[in-house]
């Protein structure tokens, strides 16, 4: 009996408990909650849609950036790696290290000593020349250039001057320093010599240059020609500052790369 009155009771709790939520399924004010709350839920969903969609594009901006900047970063590297100075290495048939390319090893000339209208400038005329005409007015000329004295060398008097045309792979710029023998800090020798130039009293004009300190000679070329001429170039005090320079001394000279 006990137990019937419980199962009935129990029972009729049941149908209670049915029909109260029956009631609050049909009520009004429960669905608009339940919509509201959910409305709220799409409303944050779509926030978060939203701001991943701005943090996505944000990120392909950033990727995009970083790829044009890798991509500079890489052309900047080609162009140093594609870069270099150029010098021209007096006295010597090769260039004075590993890193430097040897662009051509050739014969030093220009115009002759005696002649007013010679060019001023030495030149390092290559060993494989290419000509088209065969013939040409005699007005501008080309000579080879030799040591005039012995001072570069014991044996250096009428030997003719070689050249090389060379080519740095670690630096952009490449300059001769009169006077120095050593480069000023941050700067890399090249090579050291004496400095170099026509005689004074000669009609022809000259530029300076870098004679190696180790000079070489071409083979066969002992005779004395003439022609472009190499001579030490000596300080002369007055104008020009002593000291720091001294008079009649021979001036060195340096190239040096940056």
């Amino acid at each position: 009996m006990i137990l019937w009155l419980v199962y009935v009771l129990c029972f009729r709790v049941n149908i209670v408990q049915t029909e109260d939520k029956r009631l609050l399924l049909n009520d009004p004010d429960v669905l608009v909650n339940r919509l509201n709350r959910l409305e709220s839920v799409v409303a944050v969903l779509n926030n978060t849609v939203v701001q991943l969609k701005t943090e996505n594009q944000q990120q392909a901006s950033t990727i995009l950036q970083q790829e044009q900047t890798i991509q500079q970063l890489q052309s900047s590297l080609n162009s140093v790696q594609n870069s270099g100075a150029t010098y021209i290495i007096w006295g010597r048939k090769q260039c004075p290290h590993n890193s430097t390319e040897l662009v051509y090893s050739g014969y030093a000339g220009g115009g002759h000593y005696t002649e007013k209208g010679a060019a001023v400038e030495y030149v390092c005329l290559p060993p494989d020349p290419n000509y088209v005409k065969t013939s040409g007015a005699d007005n501008g000329r080309m000579y080879g250039a030799e040591f005039y004295t012995n001072f570069y060398a014991s044996d250096s008097a009428g030997e003719d001057v070689p050249c090389a045309l060379c080519r740095t792979n670690h630096a952009n710029t490449a300059i001769m320093i009169p006077g120095k023998n050593t480069c000023y800090s941050g700067w890399k020798v090249e090579y050291h010599g004496y400095l170099s130039s026509g005689y004074y009293g000669n009609d022809a004009a000259t530029s300076y240059v870098c004679v190696d300190i180790k000079p070489e000679y071409i083979i066969g070329g002992v005779n004395q020609n003439l022609g472009k001429l190499f001579f030490e170039v000596l300080t002369k005090c007055g104008s020009l500052k002593c000291p720091p320079y001294k008079n009649n001394y021979p001036l060195t000279c340096v190239v040096c790369s940056k």
